[in-house]
């Protein structure tokens, strides 16, 4: 009897109480992912790609996403800010006009049609994406004026810098699957073995070489008319 109470006096003290007198549930041990995303171009050299996409699709818990700024794509100086944004399934997203002119934010494409209508400086206009993709995002006015906002489906993602790395944290173990995108390299999709504690290294080359930044049409899916003079009153 004397030995049986000291265990349980010794096991008690590990269970760690929620506050509700149930035991805390473990947290399960994950792994990290070193990313290094390279663009071959056409001249066949590879350079690091910036603000290249990485994800484990359908991966990790919530809570689990990366720490972000409010989500918003700001219209500034005739150019969206940021270009490039990654977002969850079901995120809304912010676009507020920061010029001194009317935009007209909108996008064609499969999974997130919508069109934003006119709207001038200090306003802004928002939109919920629900179906995981790339959304081409486009001003109906300034052709110029371009941005890609990748729809996740998962919770653990990551953007590279200037040096093309990132890092994907608290992956499950085990072989999983990993996908990347990069505005003139495109799609990756590729597996990684992931050990529990430890950071596994990925290097992802895209082929960027045949990469050409062709021109699109207006939300009636026609030419942009020729710039003129008065632009700026729009």
């Amino acid at each position: 009897m004397k030995r049986a109470a000291a265990l349980a006096l010794i096991l008690v003290p590990l269970l760690a109480s929620r506050g509700d007198g149930a035991p805390e549930a473990a947290v399960p041990a994950t792994g990290d992912v070193r990313v290094s995303v390279t663009v071959v171009g056409s001249d066949r050299r590879p350079l690091p790609a910036a603000q290249a996409i990485v994800w484990i699709p359908g991966a990790g818990a919530k809570g689990n996403a990366p720490l972000m700024a409010a989500l918003r794509i700001a219209s500034k100086s005739k150019r969206f800010d940021p270009r490039i944004t990654a977002v969850p399934v079901g995120a809304t997203v912010e676009f507020p006009n920061l010029d001194g002119i009317f935009h007209n934010v909108f996008s064609l494409s499969p999974n997130a049609k919508f069109d934003l209508g006119l709207y001038r400086n200090g306003a802004s206009r928002a939109m919920t994406f629900d179906t995981a993709g790339l959304v081409r995002v486009y001003c109906n006015i300034h052709p110029q004026m371009a941005a890609y906002l990748l729809v996740i489906d998962g919770t653990i993602w990551a953007q590279t810098g200037a040096d093309g790395g990132a890092v994907l944290t608290r992956v499950p173990p085990g072989r999983v699957a990993v996908r990347a995108w990069d505005e003139k390299g495109g799609d990756y999709q590729g597996t990684v073995d992931v050990a529990a504690g430890k950071t596994v290294m990925l290097a992802i080359v895209l082929d960027g070489s045949t990469f050409k930044d062709a021109p699109h049409t207006n939300k009636y899916g026609k030419k942009y008319p020729p710039p003129d003079d008065d632009a700026n009153r729009y």
